[in-house]
């Protein structure tokens, strides 16, 4: 996995994904598809991928005991709502190891035993459907989830907003742009707060009206 320095990731730890997503240049969004099970879930960490073939979730159970402590499991799973690659028990051995979420863009199940142990989980939806185990296949790669290209390594936010993917190569620069823009955004609510026209808090030119 990819080495990023502390402080970079404690500040991206700290900030919302939209004001990430804003300050990386637009870039990283995964498809709004991609929801957490529960209200208030948040995660965040670096990516450990994983890629199944559809209905097959072998290569999770491998993922969920080899992923380093505070990684993030982001598992392409082809992209299909009825494959269901997630549930209570890779939940429960996830949250044992101390990992710090899990995306896909297959379905999961067992929302109830999820929410109760906290473990944010986003995915494309929820099935009572499960898999087979049978295919190892893929760890480490690079993948494709949310149409958003994840490598080994990536830093993941989540929450209500959705989830954004920043490369490991611009953590840096990211998270530098991320604390400017988190400043002005508190300082146009302050003037806001403050009374006065929304366009010229936020220094934008209205236009003049339809004659």
């Amino acid at each position: 996995m990819v080495v990023i320095d502390s402080e970079t990731l404690e500040i991206l730890s700290t900030l919302p994904a939209s004001t990430i997503y804003e300050s990386a240049g637009k870039l990283g969004d995964m498809a709004p598809s991609i929801r957490p099970l529960f209200h208030g879930a948040r995660l965040f960490g670096q990516a450990f991928t994983v890629k199944c073939v559809p209905g097959d979730n072998l290569v999770v159970i491998r993922a969920v005991d080899e992923a380093p402590r505070g990684s993030v499991l982001v598992i392409d799973a082809g992209g299909t709502e009825r494959s269901t690659i997630w549930g209570g028990t890779s939940t429960l051995a996830a949250k044992r190891r101390q990992l710090n979420g899990c995306v896909t863009n297959g379905a999961a199940r067992d929302v109830a035993e999820i929410r109760e142990l906290g473990f944010p989980v986003f995915a494309a939806g929820v099935s009572v459907r499960g898999t087979v185990k049978s295919h190892p296949g893929w760890i480490g790669i690079p993948i494709s989830v949310g149409s958003t290209i994840v490598n080994p390594g990536d830093v993941v936010v989540g929450n209500e907003d959705g989830v954004v993917v920043v490369p490991a190569q611009r953590a840096g620069d990211v998270a530098k742009l991320s604390l400017i823009r988190k400043e002005r955004e508190e300082e146009h609510h302050a003037r806001i707060k403050a009374g006065g026209p929304l366009s010229k808090n936020l220094g934008i030119v209205a236009n003049k009206k339809a004659q």
